[in-house]
């Protein structure tokens, strides 16, 4: 069983397979928004026409989400990209109205955001970067614990869809979790959706 104490020495390895992976399939963002597309399409009651679909900048060896971005703007969906914004001694995440072709401003860590004159937004689906995920819904991240605290403060307002966006190589038997972490509802992967406790 892997422990919580485990996660930095796992991080640096899936920085490695994700980057091999990243190599390997650099079509992986078209593929996956030709999956997404199939999946809209048999489950068509989800989500809501009216919900807000939240996507993220990619950095390192992410997949582009853009592609899966594009499928949901072009059915009329509303969409959004995280920020960063100070507070305290560190940042907190909130997330700001963004259509395709938007110009973007240099945020912390070199992630590109909507600029502060951009309306923050609540969304309703959430899709996310991981290192890896496990089939109980548990992601492993960068270890900053932005998704988890913004979607717990989410959470609490309205019922907001975790999607974690990875390759299906990423997948592993467990992942260590810790009490504050924040579960998926599923992961869309180069290869397929994932359910986990979503009904969609």
């Amino acid at each position: 069983m892997l422990m919580a104490d485990q996660k930095p020495l796992l991080r640096n390895e899936m920085k490695r397979r994700r980057a091999a992976f990243a190599l390997s399939s650099p079509l992986a963002g078209d593929m996956l928004a030709e999956i997404a597309e199939a999946h809209l399409d048999e489950h068509r009651a989800w989500p809501d026409r009216d919900a807000i679909i939240a996507g993220y900048w990619p950095i390192q060896s992410e997949i582009n989400p853009f592609p899966l971005l594009q499928i949901f703007e072009e059915r009329g969906y509303a969409l959004a990209l995280p920020c960063l914004v100070g507070e305290g001694d560190g940042f907190r995440m909130i997330f700001r109205r963004f259509s395709l072709g938007d110009h973007l401003v240099s945020g912390p860590f070199d992630i590109h955001q909507p600029a502060d004159e951009a309306d923050e937004i609540a969304p309703d689906v959430v899709f996310m970067p991981l290192l890896a995920f496990d089939g109980q819904g548990w992601r492993l991240g960068y270890g900053g614990g932005y998704y988890d605290r913004v979607l717990a403060r989410l959470r609490a307002q309205k019922d907001v869809k975790g999607y974690g966006v990875a390759f299906s190589g990423q997948q592993l038997a467990e992942i260590p979790f810790e009490v504050h972490d924040q579960p998926l509802d599923g992961i869309f992967t180069d290869q397929g959706v994932i359910q986990v406790r979503s009904k969609v």
